[in-house]
């Protein structure tokens, strides 16, 4: 019995260790705290961002008073709230944005497009990585 029992001690313990392992290599932290602060946008579905012609710079910023974000998509403003519903979940329910008109509004288009499908979210290296499921769909790195 007492060997069953440390076989048992032994097992639990290595599954521990793996689960630790695997979550590491999944995509970095999601310490919330580092989540609060403005994330300028790099990359859209896996492109990177030529920000040349952009009026203004693509970004997000997080605010942990009532769970607000603000910035902005190119041309426009964009706002709204944020929930946090575990370790890795994030949406942005009632996103919104202004609607003036530019020359160029594609990269605005696609950020906002990738940003309403978003549903999980990781900070790996500096970068902020929101994913649809395990399929990253916005790039940002710390202003």
């Amino acid at each position: 019995m007492k060997r069953i029992l440390t076989l048992c001690l032994v097992l639990a313990g290595m599954a521990y260790l793996a689960a630790c392992s695997n979550a590491n290599k999944a995509g970095g932290t999601n310490n919330e705290a580092e989540l609060y602060k403005t994330w300028r946008l790099v990359e859209v579905n896996g492109e990177t961002i030529d920000t040349t012609g952009i009026p203004k710079p693509l970004e997000f910023t997080f605010e942990r008073t009532d769970s607000q974000f603000s910035g902005s998509a190119g041309c426009n403003r964009i706002f709204g709230k944020f929930n946090l519903t575990a370790p890795d979940n994030i949406s942005f329910p009632g996103l919104a944005a202004t609607r003036m008109a530019c020359p160029d509004m594609s990269i605005e288009s696609k950020f906002l497009d990738a940003s309403n499908k978003v549903n999980k979210w990781a900070i790996s290296q500096g970068m902020l990585v929101l994913s649809q499921g395990d399929t990253a769909l916005l790039r940002f790195k710390a202003k």
